[in-house]
């Protein structure tokens, strides 16, 4: 299984190289990229393309902070359906976990973590790509995606930087309006719970549904040799049918029950675990839509009875179908 990465991300190096006064045509050409590559709808490269591309760009360019140079030139276009989600997320809690659930859509290598704390929640992110420079760009990339939704004031608590300290590091105290710790166990950034469920200006609930659905159907799609994923984009498919058994996505998937049950073993999840989720990731986008039918949506996701549905809706979200909608819709 190849690892691969959303193309269109790779316009911030493009342009890196273009404002450090090198040609990014022939440099992306050696790696099978021109231009009009880039402006693919869900385009993607492999690992070693990507890797590639970074660790010759840190030999190119004299500046160990290049990677910093990200936050001028991202654009919510270049991370897809998400980077739009991110827009449109009502507080940034919100966009924050929908780049810890879709970060593979950016990079099937990528992960993203969030853990609260006392002070605050702190996102921890990793990747295998080489240089320092891109680990820069990504949590540069996530501060200018911030302050487009809470503005240009906004400032993380702290931000921590596995790389050692650069000569260049008043330009990441500059950058992160935060203090900077070098040499740290992770590369994280602590975000003040003040922050957190704020009311964004950009807010929208029903664009924000919309990019889900596009994020849940991409990511069942991503990888059809992984099991989860095969499972997940068989679930999608089949979930108007009516009720969805552990059987009927075997079928669907040529195997066994047996063998699906002990593939998703192996991987430490289940069958019911990854219907819960998706059901739950659906409910949740249908929901905030008003003009869905709240009995069409239990249909729509394998539900007999409208009841089973609300239940399992609470258990999800801790409140009624009918109640998430109307506080979506009052929220001021």
């Amino acid at each position: 299984m190849t690892a691969t990465y959303l193309l269109s991300s790779e316009n911030i190096l493009w342009e890196i190289l273009n404002k450090y006064g090198h040609d990014p045509e022939p440099f992306f050409f050696e790696e099978g990229v021109n231009k009009d590559m880039l402006f693919e709808e869900g385009k993607r490269i492999s690992f070693n393309q990507v890797n590639n591309l970074w660790i010759k760009a840190a030999r190119l360019i004299e500046d160990p902070c290049f990677g910093l140079e990200a936050a001028g030139f991202w654009h919510p276009s270049y991370f897809g359906a998400l980077g739009y989600a991110w827009l449109a997320s009502t507080t940034l809690r919100k966009a924050l976990e929908r780049l810890e659930r879709y970060v593979h859509i950016l990079s099937e290598k990528a992960e993203v973590k969030l853990e609260e704390r006392k002070d605050g929640l702190s996102l921890i992110l990793s990747d295998s790509i080489q240089p320092p420079a891109f680990m820069d760009s990504g949590m540069a990339s996530i501060i200018s995606g911030c302050r487009l939704n809470c503005g240009e004031d906004f400032r993380p608590l702290s931000v921590n930087i596995i790389h050692e300290e650069p000569n260049c590091s008043g330009r990441y105290f500059q950058l992160f309006k935060a203090p900077v710790y070098f040499g740290a166990e992770d590369d994280s950034i602590l975000f003040s719970n003040a922050d957190l469920d704020l009311r964004l200006p950009s807010g929208n609930p029903h664009l924000a549904g919309i990019s889900d659905q596009l994020m849940i159907e991409y990511t069942a799609t991503l990888d059809r040799e992984n099991i989860i994923h095969r499972v997940k984009y068989a679930i999608i498919e089949h979930i108007h049918d009516g009720k969805i058994t552990d059987d009927k996505i075997a079928k669907a998937l040529f195997l066994s029950v047996r063998s699906l049950q002990r593939n998703l073993n192996k991987l430490g999840t289940t069958f019911g675990s990854i219907l819960d989720e998706t059901r739950r990731e659906l409910a949740e986008h249908y929901v905030g839509n008003p003009k869905e039918d709240l009995t069409e949506v239990a249909f729509k996701l394998g539900y007999s009875e409208q009841s089973s549905f609300s239940r399992a809706f609470k258990r999800w979200t801790g409140i009624s179908p009918s109640d998430y909608r109307f506080g979506i819709k009052n929220k001021p």
